[in-house]
């Protein structure tokens, strides 16, 4: 199955965008590629921008909070991530995060050259930046090291977010539905979701493209391929889930 997940407020929507850029950062920075590691750090200073918002950090301790609470005294199998013990461990960790989460790429003053050049076509090269050109001729060590250091203030948000969205996935069952002609509206009668979660088999060769409001939800499968995607016009069967915290 392809799972396509759409946030239904702006909150998740924002979780999802950074669990994203951190599975690059994190993936791309165990690489060796001296440009693979210009490409984890620029992944760092979208990170830097969107998760340094003051509400971040406060909306994520609130939902922990409230999670932890609907968690305390439950049976939980041992390991369980979603445990009092590992809720305890993410909140702790957030509460000790500095409050310039930037202050290591701070320190490091050439830096503040290649984040103002980054989103410029074209405008990281050595001729403009020596010292960046210098950097990514260090040992692939040395520059894994430095990338652990810049990203490291953020990785309680990464903790945090991560055992939300997980929750979040879990708390759903996901249900064997037909889209007759491509088009599928359900009545929410009162449902609070922060997620859809939508499967299609592999080979469906169909995409879909959801949108809710506080009434209904409504999906409509286009044919995946080149050029402007069009609806479908036969029955496609999909799997719905409903997720929430």
């Amino acid at each position: 199955m392809i799972v396509y997940e759409f946030p239904l407020n702006e909150h998740v929507r924002t979780l999802l965008k950074l669990e994203r850029l951190f599975q690059q950062v994190l993936y791309l920075a165990r690489q060796q590629d001296p440009l693979l590691h210009q490409t984890a750090l620029f992944g760092i200073f979208d990170l830097f921008e969107l998760g340094s918002r003051n509400e971040m950090r406060s909306e994520l301790q609130m939902e922990l909070t409230r999670l932890r609470q609907r968690t305390d005294g439950a049976v939980v199998s041992p390991g369980n991530e979603s445990s009092v013990d590992f809720i305890d461990q993410a909140l702790a960790a957030l509460q000790a995060m500095p409050a310039r989460l930037d202050q290591p790429l701070r320190d490091c003053d050439w830096l503040a050259g290649v984040r103002q050049r980054a989103n410029i076509p074209g405008g990281v090269n050595g001729f403009d930046l020596p010292q960046f050109h210098y950097w990514q001729h260090m040992s692939p060590a040395q520059r894994k090291a430095d990338l652990v250091n810049w990203i490291s203030p953020m990785l309680p948000l990464h903790q945090a977010l991560s055992l939300l969205l997980k929750r979040i996935r879990e708390n759903g069952a996901p249900k064997a539905l037909l889209a007759p002609h491509g088009y599928y509206q359900q009545a929410l009668n009162g449902r609070s979701s922060h997620m859809l979660r939508i499967g299609l088999p592999v080979d469906s060769q169909t995409i879909p493209e959801a949108s809710a409001n506080r009434h209904a939800i409504n999906i409509r499968f286009l044919n995946a391929g080149k050029g402007l995607p069009a609806r479908c016009e036969q029955d496609i069967e999909f799997q719905l889930c409903f997720c929430q915290l």
